[in-house]
């Protein structure tokens, strides 16, 4: 009997840090482990200053890049849109085992704080954190306000 792939959910936000997030995505790769990927808008660009990573906007050829970087097969990542409100990620009878949001930007994490979900990665950590599941967030913005370490 076959073991079920662990379900990772990995979220990209506009804060600086887009290198870690792709070295994460490349050690998920190695791993026995179904990745849905979660991509801001801001995270796009941030990509694109930090690592000279244009994503294209088209979802088939953004996996297939994505996959060529990371080392992840096109069965193993699946990709959605911030606005894809219909993704397994943001309903809890099929959220993933575990979520990180490498790097996480104050602002997705007092939203997250606050249980305001006005997007797809919102949504599917309010999930996570509602279903009992690992939520891990990688905030890389300093100095830190009193408000952000509230929030934290």
């Amino acid at each position: 009997m076959s073991q079920r792939r662990q379900k990772i959910t990995v979220a990209i936000t506009g804060a600086s840090g887009s290198a870690y997030a792709l070295s994460l995505l490349r050690q998920l790769a190695l791993q026995p482990v179904e990745i849905s990927l979660l991509i801001s808008d801001a995270a796009r660009v941030v990509l694109a200053t930090e690592l000279a990573l244009e994503l294209p906007s088209q979802s088939e050829e953004a996996v297939q890049q994505l996959c060529q970087l990371s080392g992840a097969s096109p069965q193993q990542l699946k990709l959605y849109g911030n606005q894809q409100w219909l993704a397994p990620v943001a309903s809890g009878s099929n959220c993933g085992d575990a979520m990180v949001i490498c790097p996480c930007s104050m602002g997705t994490l007092a939203a997250i704080a606050s249980g305001n979900s006005d997007n797809l990665i919102e949504r599917a950590a309010d999930v996570s954190l509602k279903e009992s599941r690992p939520l891990l967030l990688v905030p890389r913005e300093t100095p830190y306000s009193e408000i952000h370490l509230e929030n934290m």
